[in-house]
């Protein structure tokens, strides 16, 4: 128990401090806007889900441990996938950001706001067709943006030339 919460305590810290550094490099016309809404992907400690689960629910410990375990576990998800849209979006600034032909280097900051519209709309759509309740309340919105942070991500990274 002690080895499973320690080890959700250090992939969040490290999916954390990867979405700020690479937040911190990617130029101010590709900031990111905060998509998380009603998520929590920061909230990673059990102790934290928990917390979370026992305020919309009145299970027993045994029903509450489980969700509260399966809610890191989606919030861990919601996490890296940021983290992988966030770092394509850097590699793609990266690939583009001097390669002159055909302009597009002119057309990058379109490109990552585009990128941002679409994990946006992705995640307009699927919240318009969800009515959570209950533990629900906590696992959809995370669900929801780890797909559409996945989504956007792939589409990003289909973008990138291969680098080997």
């Amino acid at each position: 128990m002690i080895r499973i919460v320690c080890k959700n305590v250090i992939l969040g810290f490290f999916a954390v401090l990867i979405a700020i550094v690479v937040s911190g490099t990617i130029q101010t016309w590709a900031a990111n806007p905060n998509l998380d809404g009603d998520s929590h992907p920061t909230r990673l400690k059990l102790n934290e889900c928990i917390a979370d689960v026992k305020e919309v629910t009145a299970w027993d410990e045994k029903e509450t441990l489980e969700a509260a375990h399966k809610i890191c576990d989606i919030r861990q998800s919601h996490a890296k996938q940021k983290v992988r849209f966030l770092v394509s979006l850097k590699k793609l600034q990266e690939q583009y950001q001097n390669y002159t032909n055909h302009g597009f280097n002119k057309q990058l900051p379109t490109a990552i706001a585009d990128s941002w519209t679409i994990v946006k709309s992705c995640i307009d759509f699927k919240e318009g067709f969800t009515y959570p309740h209950n533990v629900a309340l906590l696992s959809v919105p995370e669900d929801i943006r780890s797909g559409c942070y996945s989504l956007g991500a792939s589409l990003v990274e289909s973008a990138l030339f291969n680098q080997t």
